[in-house]
């Protein structure tokens, strides 16, 4: 009678076909698998049965540091990883929502004009699934040239701890910038390099660091180093004044500390 195999004989490694590929993230190979991609923060390999495995590709880490605004969106929240029960907004919705806070909300005043951008940032920044939408929304609605119109006429601060209308102006575009390619030639087209590289210079040290994490996000595409040309680079970066500020997380502008918007 033949010796029952053992189950490590048992365990078999599967994986997508094009797993080992340049450029395939595992969160890549969990959603071709129809699996929630935020698992790719948590497990080298998915179990799928008794013997069969799901092994993920090495992650690369990107340092925020480096890359700027261009760090990957957020994953989907693992509460709306069910798209039936909870479908993706529409993009007459997406529209509808920055319409009304870019020529209701705002122009109204019915709330700070830097608190109302913090929640378009939130929307934009939301997941890689709803982030696009949100981009085209804005963009469709007219919210660049309010943000460049912004830029020239920012409403006094209020206090040291808020982050004024240049700061989130800075962060949205950055956000944009990083993570759509659609967004980014829009943006560029409308000379948003110049915004970015006025910001380096502002008086606000808050400002100025928001403006180097977009810089840095521009610089890691082909069409933005064709727009900042190196010594223009050189100039932004050699005239930063030093500052004692913490290091700025990109994925959240208001994570370094707990400022008011």
């Amino acid at each position: 009678m033949p010796r029952p195999k053992a189950a490590a004989d048992l365990h078999v490694l599967i994986a997508s076909q094009d797993a080992h590929d340049f450029g395939k993230r595992p969160e890549d190979v969990l959603r071709e698998n129809r699996m929630w991609e935020g698992w790719a923060k948590m497990h080298s390999s998915i179990q799928l049965g008794h013997d069969k495995v799901l092994q993920l590709p090495a992650p690369k880490a990107a340092d925020p540091d480096v890359v700027g605004f261009a760090m990957p969106l957020p994953f989907l929240e693992y509460a709306l990883r069910n798209e039936r029960k909870f479908p993706p907004p529409k993009e007459e919705d997406q529209y509808r929502e920055m319409f009304k806070l870019l020529h209701h909300t705002l122009k109204k005043g019915l709330f700070r004009r830097s608190y109302t951008l913090s929640i378009i940032y939130n929307h934009i920044n939301r997941n890689w699934r709803d982030s696009a939408g949100w981009q085209r929304a804005f963009i469709k609605a007219g919210g660049p040239e309010e943000l460049i119109e912004f830029w020239s006429n920012p409403e006094p601060g209020v206090g040291k701890r808020v982050l004024g209308d240049r700061y989130w102006v800075l962060a949205i575009f950055g956000r944009m910038i990083g993570t759509s390619d659609e967004s980014r030639e829009y943006l560029l087209n409308h000379r948003i390099d110049d915004i970015i590289v006025e910001g380096t210079k502002d008086e606000d040290p808050n400002v100025q660091q928001c403006a180097l994490c977009a810089l840095k996000a521009l610089v890691q595409h082909p069409e933005g180093r064709s727009a900042i040309s190196y010594e223009k680079l050189i100039d932004c970066l050699t005239n930063l004044p030093k500052h004692d500020l913490e290091p700025m997380s990109p994925m959240s502008p208001t994570s370094p500390k707990k400022r008011m918007n």
